[in-house]
C-alpha cells in the first residue's frame, strides 16, 4: 500500500479510531481518511487501566467489527503489548490481524528488525515513535524529543523505520519543531498527534475528540459533547418510560382487526 506525503486531493491525511461498527461507520460517513484500531480501546472502551492489558484477541476482534462495514479507507490496526517481541512473533500476530481486516498494522518504538521483517513478508507497516503509550513510564514528562539530544535521537530513529521500509509513521507528543523537521526529512506519510500543525495529517482518538471521555492532554480538543448528549438521552428515555408516555400506541404492534373481537372473546 503506497500512501502519499498528502491525500490525492492534497491536504492532510485524517486518520480517526474507530473499535466497532457503528464507530466505524461515523469515522467513515464523516470523511475520515484511515481508521486506526488502536489498543487505546483498552482505556476508552473495554475498561482496562492500562493499553498493556489489551490483548491479540481483543484486537482481532475489533478489527472484524470495524472491517464488516468500512466501505473503503484503510484500516490500521495495533499490535498489542508483547505480541511483537521478535520478528518470528510480530509476523505472527500481523498475520492474524490482516486476517480479521486490517490493511497495515502498526507497532510501537523502533523495532528496526520486526518492521524490516513485516515489510519483507509483504504486510504493510505503520510506526509508531515519540511518546509510546506501551512502554511509557507511568510517571513523568510524557513530551519526547523536548531537548537536542533527545531530538536528534528521536529523528535518527524516524530516518531508519523509513528506511527500514515502513509505509506510514504516527508520532505523538513531540515538539512542533522537531515534528516539522522529521515530516519534511521523511518521504513517508508522518501523522501527528500533540505534535502541532506541520505535519502530514493528525489523529485523535475519537472517544476524546467528540468529548465522551475527558483526557487531561493539552492536544486534545473536543469537537462535541457525545457523553452529554447520550446522558441526555437515557434521562429523557427514563422519564417517559416513568411516566408511560413510551411505548405509545404508536410503537405498539396490533391485531388485525378482523382478529381481534375473537381473540377478545376467547380471553
Amino acid at each position: 500500500m503506497n500512501l502519499t506525503k498528502r491525500t490525492p486531493a492534497g491536504q492532510p491525511w485524517v486518520m480517526l479510531t474507530a473499535y466497532d461498527a457503528p464507530m466505524a461507520q461515523a469515522v467513515e460517513n464523516g470523511g475520515a481518511d484511515l481508521i486506526l484500531v488502536g489498543d487505546s480501546l483498552g482505556r476508552a472502551i473495554l475498561g482496562y487501566q492500562s493499553e498493556n492489558e489489551v490483548t491479540l484477541e481483543d484486537m482481532a476482534y475489533h478489527a472484524r467489527a470495524v472491517h464488516r462495514v468500512r466501505q473503503h479507507i484503510p484500516i490500521i490496526v495495533d499490535l498489542p503489548y508483547s505480541t511483537y517481541e521478535t520478528p518470528e512473533l510480530g509476523l505472527e500476530s500481523a498475520k492474524v490481524l490482516m486476517a480479521s481486516g486490517a490493511d497495515l498494522v502498526k507497532l510501537e518504538g523502533p523495532c528496526y528488525e520486526v518492521i524490516s521483517a513485516l515489510v519483507e513478508a509483504g504486510v504493510p507497516t505503520v510506526a509508531h515513535l515519540g511518546y509510546t503509550p506501551q512502554s511509557a513510564p507511568a510517571e513523568g514528562s510524557k513530551v519526547v524529543g523536548k531537548d537536542l539530544q533527545q531530538a536528534d535521537l528521536l529523528l535518527g530513529q524516524c530516518v531508519e523505520v523509513e528506511r527500514q521500509g515502513a509505509h506510514l509513521l504516527v508520532i505523538e507528543m513531540v515538539p512542533r519543531e522537531v515534528a516539522q523537521t522529521i515530516a519534511i526529512k521523511l518521504s513517508i506519510p508522518v501523522i501527528g498527534i500533540g505534535c502541532g500543525p506541520d505535519v502530514d495529517g493528525q489523529v485523535l482518538v475519537t472517544t476524546d475528540m467528540w468529548g465522551d471521555n475527558h483526557a487531561p492532554f493539552k492536544f486534545l480538543r473536543a469537537f462535541g459533547d457525545v457523553r452529554a448528549e447520550k446522558r441526555t438521552a437515557v434521562e429523557t428515555y427514563a422519564i417517559a418510560v416513568r411516566e408511560g408516555s413510551y411505548p405509545a400506541d404508536s410503537n405498539s404492534f396490533h391485531l388485525k382487526k378482523s382478529d381481534l373481537q375473537a381473540w377478545s372473546e376467547r380471553n
